[in-house]
């Protein structure tokens, strides 16, 4: 991981500096809990082998239904 986990201090001023002043102090806790998830599934993904070509393609096909 590029930095240390944040600490909750660190969760209330990135709270306050977009805005979030009113978060009460569970919420800054699961805010800081999912800030935490959210680096460690990035950590665990094999980014580094990954190519364009293996991005996700979401195709939609009509064949064979149409006149239906």
């Amino acid at each position: 991981m590029a930095k240390e986990d944040p600490t909750l201090d660190e969760v209330r001023r990135m709270a306050a500096d977009i805005g979030l002043t009113r978060l009460t102090e569970g919420q800054l806790q699961e805010l800081l809990r999912a800030t935490l998830a959210a680096r460690a599934r990035r950590a665990a993904l094999p980014v580094d082998a990954l190519a364009c070509a293996d991005e996700p393609a979401h195709v939609f096909s009509l064949a064979g239904n149409v006149g239906r």
